[in-house]
């Protein structure tokens, strides 16, 4: 079976009729930038079945109040056991907001990848479409997704950036996506572990070795329980909350998101949208180079309360030419690449607190390796995006279908046929 048969296969062994698991098991639900990232995947070979993935995703968004427009980092489709934390312990039941939503969501949600994989599989729709009714179904799934896509960069900008910085607020490690980074070191260690009990669910999946330890759960339980107290009331939250980041992952993922957004809703007449939209670019475009570290020449994150850059060197902060901000990355690109036969890790490998199997803290995560390429060809910086692309390739070959991967060895680590994994490979190499 050739790579793009088996790559196809996984998304249709983690189908659950109309939305995705990233894999079996380990990850039972449904996520919020999986989702997007998976419906690239499927667009290669079954569009319908693409927008699908994401009408399910927004099935979750909550409607009106404060946190208007806001989807989810899950969305709890059906029951399972096999996940800690579950929907019970989210609390979000009859929350502001979730009032007649068919799906049970958590309270915190991912970076927002979901205008610009719209726009890509825009593209790929006008690109296929001998058949004129695949081009027209997507217009029309556009149609009805760009409303619910405005509304939830609104509720990035109103809830978690309510001063008008142009820089927002994450609340949550596992908000960014990026869960146990080295970046977050500092600032969670100001966050109390929780004194409850809990069971996690994940060491029966996957070797400790690959995960976070007890103590990084024990402060994002607390967190996740926080959130709730505050009755997820994001302006109670800002105020209080004893974790708060700049994370430039979030940031420079919402900034292409809004990017692409204006593209959509000027194509498809709505204008000021676009408009309002454009302002915040222009305003994060601006603020942004607070952010940049003379240390590492790119992008690093910032502790909100105490106003300090993390100096910590992560993928996150090589995502600004995706972002198209302006510092030219490629030669810091190329040192990260000489350091790492396999692509670019998601903590540098130069950095102290670089771990190659443990999660965030280190291994090669393909997704983030294609939107750092796609961004430096934006940019022109085409020898490095394409050896980025290359290196990728060949992990694929090697290793199959991962969550994640050893940046030093190539082996393949955490969950198995993975579903984003796979659907990476489908939109970025086999296409």
């Amino acid at each position: 079976m050739s790579l793009q048969e088996q790559a196809r296969a996984i998304l249709m062994a983690n189908d659950r009729g109309g939305y995705t698991l990233p894999t079996a098991g380990l990850y039972p639900f449904q996520w919020n930038w999986d989702a997007s990232v998976t419906a690239l995947g499927w667009m290669t070979f079954d569009p319908q079945r693409a927008w699908e993935e994401l009408r399910w995703l927004f099935k979750g968004q909550w409607q009106g109040g404060l946190n208007d427009g806001f989807v989810a980092q899950i969305n709890f489709h059906a029951e399972s056991d096999s996940y800690f934390p579950g929907p019970d312990e989210w609390g979000t039941d009859g929350a502001p907001g979730t009032e007649g939503l068919s799906t049970r969501t958590s309270s915190i949600s991912q970076p927002p990848l979901h205008a610009t994989m719209v726009r890509w599989m825009w593209a790929r729709a006008c690109e296929i479409s001998v058949n004129p009714e695949i081009k027209a179904f997507a217009a029309e799934e556009i149609r009805q997704l760009l409303p619910k896509l405005v509304a939830h960069h609104r509720w990035w900008y109103r809830a978690r950036d309510p001063n008008n910085t142009g820089l927002v607020v994450n609340i949550h490690p596992w908000e960014t996506g990026m869960d146990n980074s080295p970046a977050w070191d500092v600032p969670l260690a100001r966050v109390p572990e929780t004194t409850r009990p809990y069971t996690r669910r994940d060491l029966g999946h996957v070797d400790a070795s690959m995960r976070p330890p007890k103590s990084f759960y024990d402060r994002v339980v607390y967190l996740m329980d926080f959130n709730r107290a505050q009755g997820f009331d994001p302006q109670k939250i800002l105020a209080t909350c004893p974790y708060q980041v700049n994370d430039i992952g979030i940031i420079s993922i919402l900034q292409r998101g809004s990017i692409d957004l204006i593209a959509l809703c000027e194509e498809f007449g709505l204008k000021l949208e676009a408009s309002e939209m454009a302002e915040h670019v222009h305003l994060t475009h601006n603020s942004v180079q607070a952010l940049w570290s003379s240390k590492w020449q790119q992008f690093v994150s910032r502790d909100v309360i105490t106003r300090e850059l993390l100096e910590v060197p992560t993928s996150a902060g090589l995502l600004g030419a995706y972002a198209g901000f302006g510092e030219n990355l490629a030669p810091t690109v190329k040192q990260w690449l000489r350091e790492t036969p396999f692509g670019l890790p998601s903590t540098r490998s130069s950095f102290d607190g670089f771990e190659p199997l443990r999660y965030w803290r280190g291994p090669v995560w393909q997704h983030i390796n294609m939107l750092i390429s796609v961004g430096l060809q934006d940019q022109g910086h085409n020898t490095e995006a394409l050896e980025i692309r290359s290196r990728s390739e060949q992990l694929f070959s090697a290793s199959g279908f991962h969550e994640y991967y050893d940046p030093l060895s190539g082996q393949g680590l955490g969950g198995k046929s993975f579903s984003w994994t796979a659907a990476t490979y489908l939109h970025w190499i086999a296409d």
